[in-house]
Protein backbone atom coordinates (compact mmCIF):
# COMPACT_ATOMS: atom_id res chain seq x y z
CA UNK A 1 0.00 0.00 0.00
CA UNK A 2 1.55 3.32 -0.64
CA UNK A 3 1.29 5.73 1.93
CA UNK A 4 0.82 9.05 0.05
CA UNK A 5 0.52 12.56 2.01
CA UNK A 6 0.99 15.88 1.20
CA UNK A 7 2.99 18.73 3.76
CA UNK A 8 2.54 22.40 2.86
CA UNK A 9 5.16 24.35 4.43
CA UNK A 10 4.39 28.26 5.37
CA UNK A 11 6.89 30.51 6.35
CA UNK A 12 5.77 31.91 9.82
CA UNK A 13 8.27 30.93 12.78
CA UNK A 14 5.00 28.32 14.26
CA UNK A 15 4.94 26.32 10.94
CA UNK A 16 9.01 25.44 11.35
CA UNK A 17 10.34 28.12 9.28
CA UNK A 18 12.61 30.94 9.61
CA UNK A 19 11.17 34.35 8.21
CA UNK A 20 13.61 35.68 5.31
CA UNK A 21 12.41 39.30 6.21
CA UNK A 22 13.23 39.04 10.20
CA UNK A 23 16.49 40.65 9.65
CA UNK A 24 16.93 42.16 13.30
CA UNK A 25 16.97 38.13 14.09
CA UNK A 26 20.39 37.79 11.94
CA UNK A 27 23.49 37.45 14.22
CA UNK A 28 26.67 37.72 12.18
CA UNK A 29 26.50 35.38 9.68
CA UNK A 30 23.93 32.75 11.45
CA UNK A 31 20.29 32.49 13.17
CA UNK A 32 19.45 29.84 15.32
CA UNK A 33 15.79 28.76 15.27
CA UNK A 34 12.87 26.12 16.04
CA UNK A 35 12.23 23.17 13.62
CA UNK A 36 9.38 21.56 12.83
CA UNK A 37 9.60 17.95 14.77
CA UNK A 38 12.04 19.57 17.00
CA UNK A 39 14.89 19.87 14.67
CA UNK A 40 17.33 22.62 15.78
CA UNK A 41 18.02 24.72 12.50
CA UNK A 42 21.07 26.11 11.81
CA UNK A 43 20.28 28.77 8.96
CA UNK A 44 23.62 30.32 7.28
CA UNK A 45 23.48 33.96 5.98
CA UNK A 46 25.40 33.90 2.73
CA UNK A 47 25.34 37.21 2.51
CA UNK A 48 28.00 37.80 5.21
CA UNK A 49 30.67 39.73 4.43
CA UNK A 50 32.95 37.07 6.19
CA UNK A 51 32.01 34.27 4.40
CA UNK A 52 33.31 33.39 0.97
CA UNK A 53 31.12 32.57 -2.33
CA UNK A 54 30.73 29.02 -3.25
CA UNK A 55 33.71 27.38 -5.09
CA UNK A 56 33.31 25.97 -8.45
CA UNK A 57 33.39 22.01 -8.88
CA UNK A 58 36.09 20.95 -10.76
CA UNK A 59 34.43 19.36 -13.19
CA UNK A 60 30.84 18.89 -14.36
CA UNK A 61 29.83 15.88 -11.58
CA UNK A 62 27.96 17.14 -8.85
CA UNK A 63 29.33 16.22 -5.43
CA UNK A 64 28.06 15.43 -2.64
CA UNK A 65 28.88 17.23 0.46
CA UNK A 66 29.20 15.38 3.49
CA UNK A 67 30.50 16.29 7.36
CA UNK A 68 33.65 15.29 6.58
CA UNK A 69 34.02 17.47 3.95
CA UNK A 70 32.97 20.48 6.47
CA UNK A 71 35.35 19.05 9.05
CA UNK A 72 38.54 19.07 6.92
CA UNK A 73 37.24 22.84 4.98
CA UNK A 74 37.27 24.30 8.69
CA UNK A 75 40.57 22.42 10.47
CA UNK A 76 38.45 20.30 12.86
CA UNK A 77 37.34 16.89 14.21
CA UNK A 78 34.55 14.81 12.96
CA UNK A 79 32.45 15.18 16.02
CA UNK A 80 33.59 19.15 16.54
CA UNK A 81 31.84 19.99 13.04
CA UNK A 82 28.90 17.93 14.55
CA UNK A 83 28.78 19.98 17.50
CA UNK A 84 28.93 23.41 15.93
CA UNK A 85 26.22 22.58 13.51
CA UNK A 86 23.89 21.54 16.13
CA UNK A 87 24.43 24.18 18.54
CA UNK A 88 26.20 22.22 21.06
CA UNK A 89 27.38 25.10 23.82
CA UNK A 90 30.77 23.08 24.28
CA UNK A 91 32.18 24.33 21.07
CA UNK A 92 33.61 27.89 21.49
CA UNK A 93 32.69 30.47 19.68
CA UNK A 94 35.57 31.22 17.20
CA UNK A 95 35.53 27.24 16.02
CA UNK A 96 31.60 27.05 15.51
CA UNK A 97 32.12 30.40 13.69
CA UNK A 98 34.65 28.33 11.10
CA UNK A 99 32.87 25.46 11.10
CA UNK A 100 29.96 27.43 9.68
CA UNK A 101 31.35 29.48 7.20
CA UNK A 102 33.30 26.41 5.76
CA UNK A 103 29.53 24.76 6.03
CA UNK A 104 28.04 27.71 3.95
CA UNK A 105 31.22 27.83 1.09
CA UNK A 106 30.66 24.21 0.29
CA UNK A 107 26.53 24.17 0.12
CA UNK A 108 26.63 21.45 2.71
CA UNK A 109 22.89 20.55 4.42
CA UNK A 110 22.93 18.65 7.86
CA UNK A 111 20.52 15.38 6.92
CA UNK A 112 19.63 14.70 10.44
CA UNK A 113 16.35 15.03 9.21
CA UNK A 114 16.55 13.84 5.71
CA UNK A 115 17.89 10.59 7.24
CA UNK A 116 14.28 10.36 9.19
CA UNK A 117 12.08 11.01 6.53
CA UNK A 118 13.98 7.97 4.06
CA UNK A 119 13.18 5.74 7.06
CA UNK A 120 9.42 6.72 6.77
CA UNK A 121 8.88 6.60 2.95
CA UNK A 122 10.24 4.91 -0.08
CA UNK A 123 10.62 7.91 -2.24
CA UNK A 124 10.11 11.73 -1.24
CA UNK A 125 9.81 14.84 -3.73
CA UNK A 126 9.80 18.76 -2.85
CA UNK A 127 7.84 21.34 -4.95
CA UNK A 128 8.29 24.85 -4.79
CA UNK A 129 5.69 26.92 -6.68
CA UNK A 130 5.11 30.96 -6.10
CA UNK A 131 2.05 31.07 -4.31
CA UNK A 132 -1.08 28.82 -3.15
CA UNK A 133 -3.38 31.96 -4.14
CA UNK A 134 -6.34 31.33 -6.44
CA UNK A 135 -4.85 27.92 -7.51
CA UNK A 136 -2.61 29.35 -10.12
CA UNK A 137 -0.73 26.51 -10.04
CA UNK A 138 -3.12 23.44 -8.10
CA UNK A 139 -4.09 21.57 -11.01
CA UNK A 140 0.30 21.12 -12.13
CA UNK A 141 0.69 19.82 -8.39
CA UNK A 142 -2.52 17.79 -8.79
CA UNK A 143 -1.42 15.99 -11.91
CA UNK A 144 2.17 15.72 -10.58
CA UNK A 145 0.65 14.11 -7.12
CA UNK A 146 -1.19 11.57 -8.76
CA UNK A 147 1.16 10.37 -11.20
CA UNK A 148 4.17 10.36 -8.57
CA UNK A 149 1.82 8.48 -6.14
CA UNK A 150 1.51 5.77 -8.74
CA UNK A 151 5.02 5.35 -8.53
CA UNK A 152 5.23 5.02 -4.65
CA UNK A 153 6.29 9.03 -3.97
CA UNK A 154 5.41 11.26 -1.92
CA UNK A 155 5.13 15.45 -2.16
CA UNK A 156 6.51 17.98 -0.12
CA UNK A 157 4.87 21.53 -1.40
CA UNK A 158 6.48 24.73 -0.87
CA UNK A 159 5.68 28.14 -2.00
CA UNK A 160 8.44 31.01 -2.59
CA UNK A 161 6.14 33.92 -2.71
CA UNK A 162 7.89 34.67 -5.82
CA UNK A 163 11.08 35.32 -3.95
CA UNK A 164 14.44 33.90 -5.48
CA UNK A 165 16.14 34.09 -1.99
CA UNK A 166 13.03 32.17 -0.32
CA UNK A 167 13.18 29.52 -2.73
CA UNK A 168 16.55 29.13 -2.13
CA UNK A 169 16.41 28.66 1.57
CA UNK A 170 13.21 26.77 0.75
CA UNK A 171 15.04 24.26 -1.14
CA UNK A 172 18.04 23.52 1.65
CA UNK A 173 15.17 23.09 4.04
CA UNK A 174 13.89 20.35 1.47
CA UNK A 175 17.43 18.94 1.06
CA UNK A 176 17.47 18.73 4.45
CA UNK A 177 13.77 16.60 5.01
CA UNK A 178 15.25 14.26 2.68
CA UNK A 179 13.85 14.75 -0.86
CA UNK A 180 15.70 13.18 -3.69
CA UNK A 181 14.37 15.30 -6.05
CA UNK A 182 12.72 19.04 -6.30
CA UNK A 183 10.44 20.22 -8.68
CA UNK A 184 10.52 24.28 -9.59
CA UNK A 185 8.57 26.63 -11.81
CA UNK A 186 10.14 28.80 -14.13
CA UNK A 187 13.97 28.76 -15.68
CA UNK A 188 15.41 31.60 -13.47
CA UNK A 189 16.89 30.87 -10.00
CA UNK A 190 19.72 31.76 -8.16
CA UNK A 191 22.89 29.92 -8.23
CA UNK A 192 23.65 29.33 -5.43
CA UNK A 193 20.45 27.18 -5.39
CA UNK A 194 21.23 25.08 -8.41
CA UNK A 195 24.73 24.65 -7.06
CA UNK A 196 23.14 23.43 -3.48
CA UNK A 197 20.46 21.09 -5.16
CA UNK A 198 23.54 19.74 -7.21
CA UNK A 199 25.84 19.29 -4.49
CA UNK A 200 23.49 17.49 -2.74
CA UNK A 201 22.72 15.35 -5.66
CA UNK A 202 19.09 16.49 -6.03
CA UNK A 203 17.52 16.24 -9.07
CA UNK A 204 15.25 19.27 -10.87
CA UNK A 205 12.65 19.18 -13.12
CA UNK A 206 11.72 22.48 -14.25
CA UNK A 207 8.05 23.53 -15.26
CA UNK A 208 6.24 26.04 -17.03
CA UNK A 209 9.45 26.69 -19.09
CA UNK A 210 10.72 24.16 -21.67
CA UNK A 211 14.43 25.23 -21.43
CA UNK A 212 16.09 23.04 -18.91
CA UNK A 213 19.80 24.77 -18.77
CA UNK A 214 21.81 22.93 -15.97
CA UNK A 215 18.44 20.89 -14.62
CA UNK A 216 17.81 17.33 -15.41
CA UNK A 217 14.55 18.32 -17.24
CA UNK A 218 12.19 20.96 -18.38
CA UNK A 219 8.51 20.28 -18.84
CA UNK A 220 6.36 23.15 -20.07
CA UNK A 221 5.59 25.81 -22.95
CA UNK A 222 7.05 28.60 -25.03
CA UNK A 223 5.36 31.32 -22.98
CA UNK A 224 6.95 34.10 -26.00
CA UNK A 225 4.97 31.94 -28.46
CA UNK A 226 1.92 32.02 -26.24
CA UNK A 227 2.31 36.61 -25.88
CA UNK A 228 2.58 36.36 -29.63
CA UNK A 229 -0.72 34.24 -30.23
CA UNK A 230 -2.53 37.10 -28.16
CA UNK A 231 -1.26 40.04 -29.76
CA UNK A 232 -1.74 38.26 -33.60
CA UNK A 233 -5.42 37.59 -32.61
CA UNK A 234 -6.11 41.20 -31.03
CA UNK A 235 -4.57 42.55 -34.29
CA UNK A 236 -6.96 40.17 -36.48
CA UNK A 237 -9.73 42.64 -34.80
CA UNK A 238 -8.75 45.15 -35.61
CA UNK A 239 -6.76 46.61 -32.74
CA UNK A 240 -4.20 49.35 -33.17
CA UNK A 241 -3.93 50.97 -29.36
CA UNK A 242 -2.31 48.31 -26.90
CA UNK A 243 -1.93 47.73 -22.62
CA UNK A 244 -0.67 45.18 -21.28
CA UNK A 245 -1.02 43.85 -18.16
CA UNK A 246 2.30 41.61 -17.01
CA UNK A 247 2.66 40.28 -13.68
CA UNK A 248 6.05 41.35 -12.14
CA UNK A 249 8.97 40.89 -14.39
CA UNK A 250 11.81 40.76 -11.92
CA UNK A 251 13.07 37.11 -11.74
CA UNK A 252 9.83 36.01 -13.39
CA UNK A 253 11.30 34.97 -16.59
CA UNK A 254 7.72 32.97 -17.97
CA UNK A 255 6.39 36.77 -17.30
CA UNK A 256 9.19 38.57 -19.06
CA UNK A 257 9.04 35.89 -22.01
CA UNK A 258 4.92 36.48 -22.83
CA UNK A 259 5.36 40.56 -22.34
CA UNK A 260 7.92 39.97 -25.20
CA UNK A 261 6.29 38.05 -27.41
CA UNK A 262 3.21 40.37 -27.25
CA UNK A 263 5.65 43.50 -27.59
CA UNK A 264 7.45 41.89 -30.93
CA UNK A 265 4.53 40.32 -32.41
CA UNK A 266 2.70 44.23 -32.22
CA UNK A 267 5.94 45.72 -33.75
CA UNK A 268 6.20 43.50 -36.35
CA UNK A 269 2.91 44.16 -37.50
CA UNK A 270 3.88 47.92 -37.79
CA UNK A 271 2.28 49.42 -34.57
CA UNK A 272 4.05 52.05 -33.11
CA UNK A 273 5.29 51.61 -30.06
CA UNK A 274 4.04 55.22 -28.51
CA UNK A 275 0.75 53.00 -29.18
CA UNK A 276 1.93 50.42 -26.55
CA UNK A 277 1.71 50.46 -22.72
CA UNK A 278 2.79 47.94 -20.45
CA UNK A 279 1.84 48.14 -16.81
CA UNK A 280 3.22 45.60 -14.09
CA UNK A 281 1.00 44.05 -11.14
CA UNK A 282 1.55 41.53 -8.41
CA UNK A 283 -1.13 38.59 -9.10
CA UNK A 284 -4.14 40.09 -7.55
CA UNK A 285 -7.67 40.67 -8.52
CA UNK A 286 -7.32 44.14 -6.70
CA UNK A 287 -4.01 45.02 -8.23
CA UNK A 288 -5.63 43.97 -11.76
CA UNK A 289 -8.01 46.37 -11.14
CA UNK A 290 -5.88 49.41 -10.26
CA UNK A 291 -3.46 48.64 -13.46
CA UNK A 292 -6.89 48.90 -15.75
CA UNK A 293 -7.88 51.94 -14.24
CA UNK A 294 -4.16 53.32 -15.29
CA UNK A 295 -4.28 52.32 -18.32
CA UNK A 296 -7.88 53.83 -19.12
CA UNK A 297 -6.82 57.29 -17.98
CA UNK A 298 -4.28 57.08 -20.43
CA UNK A 299 -4.89 59.28 -23.91
CA UNK A 300 -6.15 57.93 -26.55
CA UNK A 301 -6.22 54.83 -24.52
CA UNK A 302 -5.78 51.49 -25.34
CA UNK A 303 -8.28 49.10 -26.74
CA UNK A 304 -7.18 45.71 -26.28
CA UNK A 305 -5.42 44.76 -23.04
CA UNK A 306 -3.68 41.38 -22.45
CA UNK A 307 -2.94 40.42 -18.73
CA UNK A 308 -0.25 37.79 -17.46
CA UNK A 309 -3.00 36.09 -15.66
CA UNK A 310 -6.64 35.42 -15.33
CA UNK A 311 -6.50 36.90 -11.83
CA UNK A 312 -5.59 40.18 -13.57
CA UNK A 313 -8.01 39.83 -16.21
CA UNK A 314 -10.58 39.57 -13.97
CA UNK A 315 -9.13 42.78 -12.03
CA UNK A 316 -9.25 44.67 -15.12
CA UNK A 317 -12.85 43.99 -15.93
CA UNK A 318 -14.29 44.42 -12.54
CA UNK A 319 -12.76 47.45 -12.66
CA UNK A 320 -14.90 48.54 -16.30
CA UNK A 321 -17.95 47.89 -15.43
CA UNK A 322 -18.56 50.25 -12.85
CA UNK A 323 -16.43 53.11 -14.61
CA UNK A 324 -19.14 52.72 -17.63
CA UNK A 325 -16.51 51.19 -20.01
CA UNK A 326 -18.19 48.69 -22.10
CA UNK A 327 -16.10 45.06 -22.48
CA UNK A 328 -15.42 44.33 -25.08
CA UNK A 329 -17.31 47.03 -27.09
CA UNK A 330 -14.85 49.41 -25.70
CA UNK A 331 -12.16 47.54 -24.77
CA UNK A 332 -11.39 43.84 -25.46
CA UNK A 333 -10.07 41.77 -22.54
CA UNK A 334 -7.69 38.93 -22.72
CA UNK A 335 -6.24 36.61 -20.04
CA UNK A 336 -3.63 33.65 -19.15
CA UNK A 337 -3.79 30.39 -17.60
CA UNK A 338 -7.57 29.42 -18.35
CA UNK A 339 -8.44 29.59 -14.20
CA UNK A 340 -12.08 28.19 -13.40
CA UNK A 341 -12.77 32.15 -12.43
CA UNK A 342 -12.49 32.96 -16.39
CA UNK A 343 -16.07 31.09 -16.36
CA UNK A 344 -17.22 33.30 -13.45
CA UNK A 345 -16.74 36.65 -14.48
CA UNK A 346 -18.93 38.15 -16.47
CA UNK A 347 -18.21 38.68 -19.87
CA UNK A 348 -16.38 35.25 -20.05
CA UNK A 349 -12.74 35.36 -20.23
CA UNK A 350 -10.71 34.96 -23.97
CA UNK A 351 -8.09 33.33 -22.24
CA UNK A 352 -4.51 31.04 -23.09
CA UNK A 353 -5.23 27.83 -21.58
CA UNK A 354 -2.02 26.20 -20.15
CA UNK A 355 -2.49 22.21 -20.00
CA UNK A 356 -1.66 22.20 -16.09
CA UNK A 357 -2.43 19.14 -15.06
CA UNK A 358 -0.85 17.68 -18.13
CA UNK A 359 2.02 19.69 -17.05
CA UNK A 360 2.65 17.91 -13.70
CA UNK A 361 1.89 14.49 -14.69
CA UNK A 362 4.66 14.60 -17.89
CA UNK A 363 7.11 16.29 -15.23
CA UNK A 364 6.39 12.93 -13.29
CA UNK A 365 7.34 11.06 -16.34
CA UNK A 366 10.12 13.25 -16.75
CA UNK A 367 11.39 12.50 -13.23
CA UNK A 368 10.81 9.02 -13.27
CA UNK A 369 12.86 9.08 -16.78
CA UNK A 370 15.70 10.60 -15.27
CA UNK A 371 15.60 8.36 -12.34
CA UNK A 372 16.10 5.66 -15.18
CA UNK A 373 18.55 7.03 -18.16
CA UNK A 374 20.68 9.72 -16.19
CA UNK A 375 20.58 11.42 -18.52
CA UNK A 376 19.84 15.18 -18.02
CA UNK A 377 18.07 17.56 -20.50
CA UNK A 378 14.81 16.20 -21.33
CA UNK A 379 12.36 18.46 -22.07
CA UNK A 380 8.89 18.02 -22.88
CA UNK A 381 7.13 20.50 -24.40
CA UNK A 382 3.18 21.41 -24.81
CA UNK A 383 1.00 23.88 -26.98
CA UNK A 384 -1.01 26.24 -25.06
CA UNK A 385 -3.94 27.59 -27.05
CA UNK A 386 -6.36 30.50 -27.23
CA UNK A 387 -9.88 29.88 -25.89
CA UNK A 388 -12.08 32.87 -27.44
CA UNK A 389 -14.72 33.90 -25.39
CA UNK A 390 -17.04 36.94 -24.44
CA UNK A 391 -14.24 39.48 -23.43
CA UNK A 392 -12.57 40.21 -26.73
CA UNK A 393 -14.30 41.85 -30.09
CA UNK A 394 -13.71 43.82 -32.94
CA UNK A 395 -11.94 47.12 -32.47
CA UNK A 396 -14.55 49.80 -31.94
CA UNK A 397 -14.76 52.26 -34.61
Amino acid sequence: MVNRFCVVIGSSADSGEIDAERRSDWSGNRFLGPCARGFRTIVINLDAENIMPSTKLANSEAKIVKLKDVALRAGCSLATASRALNGNPTVGEVERERVLAAAAQLGYVPNNSARALRAQTKHLVGVIIPTLDHAIYAKMVDGLQDRLAQAGTSVIINTSGYDLERERSQARLLVARGVEAIILVGAEHQTQTVETLARAGVSQILTYTDTPGDASGAVGFDNYASGISAAKYLLELGHRRFGMIAGLTQHNDRARLRRDGYLDAIMEAGISRDNVVVLEAPYSIDAGGAAMRSLMQTHPRPTAVFCGSDILAVGAVKYCGPAGISVPKDVSIIGFDNLEIAHVVEPELTTIDVPAREMGQMAAEALIEFKKSGEKGIVKTLQTRLLIRQSTGPAPD
